[in-house]
């Protein structure tokens, strides 16, 4: 067979299969769903308000590009069928920060963005043991939750917060408002992405021992501290929503902001 021949076919079905992929391509697009096209919708709203800092700082565009970029691609809003949640940008044992940079050490909590002013309220029912503004990571409560479902304590440390609405001392319930994100973000640990810090440790340090070896921070086991994603209450690595009407098991954990009815199918 001639080659030229060869060449004209060869050609004739390189367009073809273009053809039928380019048909393709809305039968694709539509397998996507209007639920995953809101799902990113929501994502992208939910990344440009946490990176609110930007706004009075266009000299910064091309790091807030960057930031919203990465934000977008890595934040997870993965919750129980029917709600939205504000999305995890920074998950449990991850070694980037919610700015994209590389992690020291792995990631010992996980970081939940947010709009100025949101409501963060109780995962379980506790006594908050400190209220007080650290050094880099700014507002931070700490709340004894009491004990987990295997045996574990709850040291529960809610950092970068804004305002603080409960006292030390002062018992909370699952559910309860106990602080709010901030209006800006002051702080150099905040990375310029408004977020809730949540870890949950053991071992708490006493006001007395602070600023001893091993107790520079809140907890003394701030680089060995428990998964919260292991405590939701629906189960590992389940996101529980709080819900007023509901009851919940002693020793889990609820997530830290209020879900949402979902609108995303």
């Amino acid at each position: 067979m001639p080659i030229q021949f060869i060449k004209i076919i060869n050609v004739q079905l390189f367009f073809f299969s273009y053809l039928i992929f380019s048909l393709s391509l809305p039968c694709l697009s539509e397998n996507m769903t209007k639920k995953e096209e809101n799902y990113l919708r929501f994502i992208e709203i939910q990344c440009k308000s946490a990176l609110g800092f930007y706004k009075e700082r266009p000299d910064l565009e091309t790091e807030y590009l960057r930031r919203l970029e990465f934000c977008k691609d890595t934040s997870k809003a993965i919750g129980p069928e029917g709600y939205n949640i504000n999305p995890i940008l920074s998950d449990f044992a991850s070694m980037y920060g919610v700015n994209g940079r590389t992690r020291m050490q792995i990631h010992q909590g996980i970081d939940i963005i947010g709009s100025a002013d949101e409501p963060i309220i109780a995962i379980a029912d506790g006594v908050v043991l400190e209220v007080a503004i650290a050094n880099c990571v700014g507002p931070t409560l700490v709340i004894d939750h009491g004990k987990s479902f295997d045996n574990k304590k709850l040291i529960t440390l809610y950092s970068h917060v804004g305002d603080i609405v409960v006292e030390e001392e002062e018992v909370v319930k699952r559910g309860m408002i106990v602080a709010k994100l901030p209006k800006k973000v002051e702080y150099p640990c905040m990375a310029r992405v408004r977020h809730l810090h949540l870890q949950i440790g053991q071992q708490y340090c006493e006001k007395e021992e602070k600023g001893n070896w091993g107790c520079e921070f809140f907890i003394k086991d701030l680089y060995n501290s428990l998964n919260p994603n292991h405590y939701w209450t629906r189960g590992p690595n389940n996101i529980t929503c709080f819900e007023k009407s509901k009851t919940f098991k002693e020793g889990t954990i609820t997530y830290p902001f209020q879900c949402k009815t979902s609108n995303l199918d």
